[in-house]
């Protein structure tokens, strides 16, 4: 990239800047390394922003970094605050002025790749209808402590069983008749 698809660039990416809400007047000259270089200024005067391809001798600060720094502030990929704080932009001269200008300088929310767990987490919660089961038989519930007998046991001792029941009621009213 040339300088002057640079400063186009930074142009185009800072006409959208809001610094309506700063009174003083700050200028910035930038430096720019590398690819690109030259220098070009900042200005905010009256509210409004401007950027042009000039040298500016009686600024407030001067930033020096590479284009695609430059390029990565303009466009609020990064703040020029964090810019500055990481080493990628240089700074001289006041540094006030220099933040109040960042703050003009819109930020864009970088795009976060989300996996499929964390958009499932992030999903509002709904209740989901509740189908109605069709109603069955409940199983007969399982004796326990016994072995089951084979059929054939069963089927034999089935006769007994009724014939013992009987003695046994019997006795019991012999005994309450007493």
């Amino acid at each position: 990239m040339t300088y002057h698809e640079l400063v186009k660039k930074v142009q185009t990416a800072l006409a959208k800047a809001d610094a309506s809400k700063i009174e003083e007047h700050i200028a910035v000259q930038v430096n720019v390394t590398g690819e690109a270089e030259g220098a070009f200024y900042m200005e905010i005067s009256g509210g409004v922003l401007y950027v042009a391809p000039y040298d500016y001798n009686d600024r407030d600060a001067l930033l020096t970094a590479d284009g695609a720094d430059v390029l990565a502030v303009a466009q609020g990929k990064i703040s020029l605050e964090a810019a500055i704080a990481e080493g990628k932009v240089a700074h001289e001269g006041n540094y006030d002025k220099t933040l109040a200008l960042g703050s003009a300088i819109p930020e864009k929310k970088a795009a976060v790749k989300k996996t499929a767990a964390a958009k499932k987490a992030e999903a509002p919660v709904e209740a989901a209808p509740v189908a109605e089961a069709p109603v069955e038989a409940a199983p007969a519930p399982k004796k326990r402590g016994r072995k089951p007998k084979a059929a054939a046991e069963t089927a034999a001792a089935a006769p007994k069983a009724t014939a013992a029941k009987k003695t046994t009621a019997a006795k019991k009213t012999t005994k309450k008749s007493k």
